[in-house]
């Protein structure tokens, strides 16, 4: 067996156990989730009655309060989900969750997610978490066998799986108000998309393709940049 082959073979294995894993640890949290949101059962026990002197005159009783209402919290996790690099537009008809497009891609970006009222999961990324490196050779595209993950051609080659927006309240330049920090600029992919204007970056909306490459660099915390998908 090859060493490619043989390395291949191993994150293979280590992926199917987290898949399998992966509804456990889900049904887990839930459980988890529920028992810390929604209220526990007050017991039935009668309140003590109050022994009040002779002659003194019984105040009237207050109304019993209102039941406090426990709202449970919503979840800002994966809300930023977008489809590996040439998604067709029927990728979800095509793709059988195989998840070889995830064994090759070698930044570990992409994750298999479980769709709604299936019982498959299919490749997504989020871009504002673990960034696209646009490879050149696209060896997710390759990977796949169904063709759900059609090669650009020569004249798009690039992706375009969103817009790079600044949190300038967050930025390290807006606190300093001077040119301090240029990470998003130096490590942007695409030629003139990262621009100054005064000591803030701004980012093209033409060229910009949303892979998060700036998000991941961003020193910042928060992070002064996200990413705004395109719907698909």
């Amino acid at each position: 067996m090859k060493r490619k082959d043989l390395f291949r073979e191993g994150f293979k294995s280590v992926f199917q156990f987290t898949f399998t894993k992966a509804d456990e640890i889900s049904e887990a949290i839930k459980e988890v989730w529920q028992e810390e949101t929604d209220p526990k059962p007050q017991r039935n026990t009668k309140p003590k009655k109050e022994t009040l002197p002779k002659g003194s005159n019984p105040t009237p009783s207050r109304k019993n309060p209102k039941p406090t209402v426990v709202r449970r919290r919503k979840t800002r996790m994966f809300q930023t989900l977008s489809l590996p690099p040439g998604a067709s537009s029927e990728f979800f008809s095509l793709c059988t969750g195989c998840n070889e497009c995830i064994f090759a891609c070698p930044y570990a970006v992409l994750f298999p997610v479980t769709a709604e009222n299936q019982n498959q999961s299919f490749p997504h990324f989020d871009p504002n978490a673990k960034a696209c490196h646009l490879c050149t050779d696209w060896p997710c595209i390759s990977a796949c066998p169904e063709e759900a993950l059609v090669p650009y051609e020569m004249s798009e080659t690039t992706p375009k799986f969103g817009k790079a927006k600044l949190l300038k309240e967050f930025c390290i330049n807006e606190k300093t108000g001077e040119p301090t920090c240029n990470a998003c600029f130096v490590t942007c992919p695409i030629e003139k998309t990262v621009k100054f204007k005064g000591n803030l970056p701004v980012f093209s909306q033409s060229s910009c393709t949303g892979c998060g490459l700036c998000v991941e660099t961003c020193p910042s915390f928060p992070k002064a940049i996200q990413i705004k998908l395109i719907k698909n």
